[in-house]
């Protein structure tokens, strides 16, 4: 019989994963993962898929600095999804970001609030563009009317770009509150380099 001042993990809702040892992963995921100039937790965590490692950095890094869409566009997208999935991590990790991408506070808190409609804060540009990321999410597609509404706006590059950042940042979002993985520390807007 169980002791009644035990815990039972498999009843528990708390999830405590520690993270791999890399020095015992393939030699391309422990040289990729020691380049990093940052090793955020979601990193340390992928470690458990080295089989898609060195792919999803690389990934990360084109969303980073190869997209078409602006840093700006970009990091709404990424605070709406972070707030529609309930992600803290997210949110949390792309405070600095996008404020040095140019998102006002009023923005964040527009965002937060599902306030995307709200004239004062958004132009009808960062409207469209936050109605079709909405619709992404909700729906898991946007209608045509949407879509072709958002293409007065911005050009098909773009919302390519645009659903390549809502799908990664949802699969993130998934991976990240899963696994219960901690926001990584930062000082002054920066994280801290581990």
């Amino acid at each position: 019989m169980e002791k009644h001042n035990s815990v039972n993990t498999r009843l528990s809702s708390k999830v405590d994963i520690q993270y791999p040892e890399f020095t015992k992963l393939p030699e391309l995921v422990r040289q990729k993962f020691e380049g990093l100039p940052t090793k955020v937790n979601f990193f340390r965590m992928l470690g458990y898929s080295p089989g898609a490692f060195v792919e999803v950095i690389d990934l990360t890094n084109a969303i980073f600095k190869n997209l078409t869409i602006s840093d700006y566009h970009k990091e709404l997208l990424v605070l709406l999804v972070g707030a529609r999935t309930g992600c803290d991590y997210e949110w949390e990790q792309h405070v600095s970001i996008a404020q040095a991408a140019g998102v006002s506070e009023d923005q964040f808190i527009a965002i937060a609030a599902n306030r995307i409609d709200a004239g004062e804060v958004f132009k009808e540009r960062e409207r469209v563009l936050l109605h079709f990321g909405n619709c992404i999410i909700e729906q898991g597609k946007a209608p045509g009317v949407i879509f072709n509404h958002t293409l007065e706006h911005f050009s098909v590059e773009e919302l390519s770009d645009a659903m390549i950042v809502i799908g990664f940042y949802r699969m993130l979002s998934g991976y990240i509150q899963t696994f219960n993985l901690p926001a990584d520390p930062q000082e002054d807007g920066n994280w801290v380099k581990a």
